[in-house]
């Protein structure tokens, strides 16, 4: 009889990183020469690999000996795998229905299985899992707007899903699309400089500028060179570094009215972009002054 695993539920021993909003990352470690029986999963998932070499089967696929880099399984997937030697560590990136069901056929490249060995998909994975391992208040934001950036890369590797561009585009139909972004872009600037201690979501600010939040996403890091969850994270570390500079109130308060979770959180978010502990930038600023 064909097992079905909950959401959640792999072949070895899981740790939950990350959950919220129908997404969740888990990392689960496999054992020595596991050989795992055909199954499938309730939830549809990303599996990518950090470490190990593992391979995976289902009908009608070929090349199934070649080792997983970054694999999509759909929803009730019947598929067998294997961990060669000395297993293999993996994070497993869940999707709920609610959150596939959310974005309609903008998804439907997640409907089939896949792999993804290079490219972008592989690049926007590998930052997702740095997110993951350093997380703070802006992390939501990130999470959700690298999955769909990963989910547009994905639909984009498909011959059927690229599209080349029209020669007969006029430059005037380029420059009122370019024109258009940045009104959108501005608006979305403004809402977070205007809101960034709070903990928004993609979709509100997406709707706000009344646009799809993956294209958000994505035209956002094209113009910005960044991810929106980056910019917020950026905007909250520039609020608390002036009021290092220019107060004496407690880092605890600075940190809540920033936007972090509290004072360690910020205190550690603080150190990886500058460099310096809050105490210490605080220290510095007093000293020259």
């Amino acid at each position: 009889m064909l097992r079905t695993l909950e959401p959640g539920d792999y072949f070895g021993e899981t740790i939950e990183h990350y959950g919220g909003e129908g997404l969740s990352v888990v990392e689960t470690r496999f054992a020595n020469d596991l050989i795992i029986p055909e199954h499938e999963h309730v939830n549809a998932f990303f599996c990518y690999v950090l470490a190990g070499r593992g391979t995976r089967s289902w009908a009608t696929r070929a090349g199934e000996h070649a080792p997983m880099s970054l694999t999509f399984f759909p929803a009730a997937l019947p598929h067998a795998n294997c961990w060669h030697g000395a297993g293999g560590r993996v994070l497993h990136l869940e999707f709920a229905s609610a959150w596939l069901e959310r974005l309609g056929s903008r998804t439907r490249v997640l409907h089939r299985p896949g792999d993804f060995a290079r490219g972008a998909p592989m690049s926007l994975m590998r930052r997702l899992a740095l997110e993951i391992a350093h997380q703070d208040g802006a992390t939501p934001l990130a999470v959700e707007g690298l999955v769909l950036e990963l989910v547009a890369a994905c639909a984009r590797c498909e011959p059927g899903e690229r599209h080349a561009s029209s020669s007969s585009s006029s430059s005037s139909s380029s420059s009122s699309s370019s024109s258009s972004s940045r009104r959108w872009l501005a608006r979305a600037e403004a809402l977070l400089r205007e809101r960034f201690q709070a903990p928004l979501s993609l979709e509100y600010i997406a709707s706000e500028v009344h646009v799809s939040a993956d294209h958000l996403s994505r035209e956002f890091r094209k113009h910005l060179g960044c991810t929106v969850g980056e910019y917020v994270r950026d905007l909250r570390l520039d609020f608390a570094a002036g009021k290092l500079a220019r107060t004496g109130e407690p880092l605890a308060q600075i940190a809540e009215a920033a936007g972090f979770a509290d004072q360690s959180h910020f205190t550690r978010v603080f150190r990886r972009k500058l460099g310096v502990t809050p105490g210490a930038y605080r220290a510095s600023k007093r000293a020259h002054r």
